[in-house]
């Protein structure tokens, strides 16, 4: 018998690593300012400057300002990313067909808007690129053990929501037995990195509301509802289809009977992998949830109730349990 360990990025942070939503902003800032303002629009936040004369030496307004932007996307940014401010994009779409000649109404226009649409949003398909390069500069030589039981472990398995090599590199597990299910860096890691939301509703909700528009032969509307549809799909994190492609990891879950969940924060977005994992193992099998934070006890309790385990069969404890 075995144990199955989730491991989420509060894992990677206890080893000291920068691997944080807010680590990949703070990446983005330095090396890719352009992008990350236009991403940040998409979320009605406005660019700051941070060199203004204003603020430069006022480093609480900088705090202050920092504060918000995390609370609005970054806190959960996979899960902020499924919520675009689409009243303002409706809005400047609505503008922009104004400001177009039309005899006939919103006809014969869809050709230049979608072309429209594909340069104002289509930056957004650069979002994995840029995880990619950021986790590769994530530097692991400082990174030591702390868990001493991962190391040279071959008995269980490891399901990581981690991009980073940590598992491999610090603990030398080996790779059969660790599924990096967002993908990861080569060698040990075919996938590429893979971020993003799980809204699929979004996606269904403005491919029919194009749909209708065409029906109407109202083609600015069409165009619009097609690109905030394309931009949902284009940040989508397709859990059914990461699922599939790694059935082999699955069906070597058979005999695992225990659960140890660490780093997670438990959100809405990961858990169909929850769900779908514990189709995998025994029915009998002992979880143990570990939080770091008040905020991620009540959001493992909420798990629970959702996952429908037996009160019998789990704990919610404290991380520095797991740690002893």
């Amino acid at each position: 018998m075995s144990t199955l360990f989730i491991i989420g990025n509060g894992f990677d942070r206890a080893h000291g690593l920068k691997t944080s939503y807010w680590d990949f902003r703070n990446y983005l800032e330095k090396y890719a300012e352009e992008f990350l303002v236009q991403l940040e629009n998409m979320y009605n936040i406005a660019p700051f400057e941070r060199l203004d004369k204003r603020f430069k030496k006022n480093r609480c307004i900088q705090n202050r300002r920092d504060d918000a932007i995390y609370e609005a996307l970054w806190k959960d940014f996979e899960y902020g990313l499924g919520e675009v401010n689409e009243a303002e994009m409706l809005d400047y779409s609505e503008t922009i067909v104004n400001d177009l000649v039309l005899d006939s109404g919103p006809v014969a226009i869809k050709d230049t808007l979608d072309v429209y649409w594909t340069e104002q949003y289509g930056f957004i398909t650069q979002l994995n690129e840029y995880v990619t390069k950021w986790i590769k500069q994530v530097r692991l030589y400082k990174a030591t053990p702390i868990k001493f039981t991962f190391i040279d472990n071959s008995e269980d398995y490891f399901f990581t929501f981690n991009y980073t090599s940590v598992l491999e590199r610090i603990y030398r597990i080996p790779s059969n037995h660790i599924l990096h299910i967002h993908g990861g860096l080569c060698p040990y890691c075919d996938e590429s990195p893979v971020l993003g939301h799980g809204n699929e509703k979004k996606i269904k909700e403005y491919r029919k509301k194009a749909d209708g528009a065409s029906e109407e032969y109202d083609e600015g509307r069409e165009s619009i509802f097609s690109a905030i549809a394309d931009y949902y799909e284009r940040t989508l994190k397709n859990t059914s289809k990461c699922i599939v492609f790694q059935n082999a990891f699955f069906r070597q879950l058979m005999n695992v009977d225990n659960v140890d969940i660490i780093g997670h924060s438990f959100g809405k977005v990961d858990i169909p992998y929850f769900a779908y994992l514990k189709r995998c193992i025994s029915k009998d099998a002992h979880w143990r949830f570990y939080y770091y934070s008040s905020e991620d006890q009540n959001a493992a309790k909420k798990a629970v109730e959702e996952l429908k385990i037996d009160n019998r069969n789990y704990k919610i404890l404290h991380s520095d349990y797991f740690w002893r």
